[in-house]
């Protein structure tokens, strides 16, 4: 084969073209592509219009929710199976709003085998503890008492990230924002009993259930992110880029909700409150009202939760969910009046301080 400058001629005397300089250049520049700062900072702009949408939805959705969670308790304070319904309607919800969403496509992920199916038992455990010792605790203290105290979760939730999973550390001011939400929580707790229950010690029993219920909430994120980084066969379409294919949060979600819808109805059939809560939605329907709006605010507020947890870190979700609180809190004194004393307006002010310099601390 003879060579020319820009052919070859075989042995057949055709001419066959040579691959250019520039053309080797192109080559190598294609394989070697990458994103342009234009490209980079529209992929930065998006991730944020990702966020903030994250944060409003989940935002709204929860107080919607916690009104219609308030206003079932108010109305329903000697529904014996009350919790266990509440939580069996979220499950259900949180079930089906991400099926419907991805078009069953999450269910290729769901557990097949015992071993598979033993994280999501535990996480669903954790959940029902968190959710529904929190809704039982209305019974013995008032829903600000609930909501404010709540929020002391921050702490537990910054322990476990530093100290059990090691995947983050925080500064002194951050704990000290947390100090100042847990404080604030405290504050309010004074004298903050339900109507039955002020200055006794069935409120202090409300308290323990909260306790037990911010415990539970402060493993919850964690446990999620550590599911949410599980690899994935190749066939799944439901895995998630920004976890180098790991579970996507509808998978979580319905997964989850799954088993655990699955565990409150055997315990509710078995220990018989599944009729009692029937009956009694036959006799009063706005039951059944006020337990779709719960179930429907959660399941969205739930779905954007999970996503701004990928995004940003399950403390920064905290964080996010505790500002909503204060309006929770606020809109609760309004829709349902009810007393409030000096220490109520302090203690508040000092969870909103707290809530203020955990988001300052985050934007250094």
């Amino acid at each position: 084969m003879t060579m020319t400058a820009g052919a070859s001629t075989n042995n057949n005397g055709s001419r066959v073209p040579l691959l250019q300089n520039n053309d080797v250049s192109n080559k190598g520049k294609d394989d070697d592509y990458s994103p342009s700062k234009g490209e980079k900072s529209d992929s930065s702009t998006l991730e944020k219009k990702q966020v903030t949408i994250s944060i409003l939805v989940f935002f709204f959705a929860m107080i919607g929710h916690e009104l219609a969670l308030e206003a079932v308790s108010s109305n329903f304070p000697d529904l014996d199976s009350l919790a266990s319904v509440v939580t069996l309607f979220q499950f259900g919800f949180c079930f089906m709003l991400p099926f419907i969403a991805s078009r069953g496509k999450v269910c290729e992920t769901f557990p097949r085998s015992a071993k598979e199916i033993l994280p999501y038992i535990r996480l669903s455990v954790l959940v029902f503890g968190a959710i529904g010792l929190a809704t039982q605790s209305l019974k013995y203290v008032s829903y600000p008492t609930k909501v404010i105290f709540k929020s002391a979760k921050l702490i537990p939730t910054m322990l476990m990230s530093s100290l059990v999973y090691k995947n983050r550390t925080f500064t002194l001011l951050e704990y000290f924002s947390a100090f100042l939400i847990c404080l604030g929580a405290a504050g309010y707790s004074y004298n903050g009993g339900s109507d039955g229950a002020s200055n006794s010690n069935t409120s202090y029993f409300g308290i323990g259930l909260l306790l037990v219920s911010i415990g539970c909430d402060a493993i919850v994120p964690n446990v999620q992110k550590q599911l949410m980084t599980v690899s994935l066969p190749r066939t799944s379409t439901v895995t998630d880029s920004a976890t180098n294919g790991g579970l996507s949060a509808q998978a979580v979600m319905i997964n989850t909700n799954a088993v655990g819808f699955g565990i409150v109805l055997l315990y509710m059939i078995v220990s018989g409150s599944l009729s009692d809560a029937v009956t009694t939605t036959m006799l009063h329907p706005k039951l059944l009202l006020y337990l779709t709006s719960v179930g429907l605010g959660l399941s969205s507020a739930v779905l954007a939760y999970i996503t701004l947890i990928k995004s940003t870190g399950p403390v920064v979700a905290v964080a996010v969910g505790t500002l909503r609180k204060v309006a929770t809190i606020m809109l609760s004194y309004i829709v349902f009046p009810k007393a409030i004393s000096g220490i109520h307006v302090i203690s508040g002010l000092t969870v909103l301080l707290g809530v203020m310099l955990s988001t300052f601390c985050r934007r250094r």
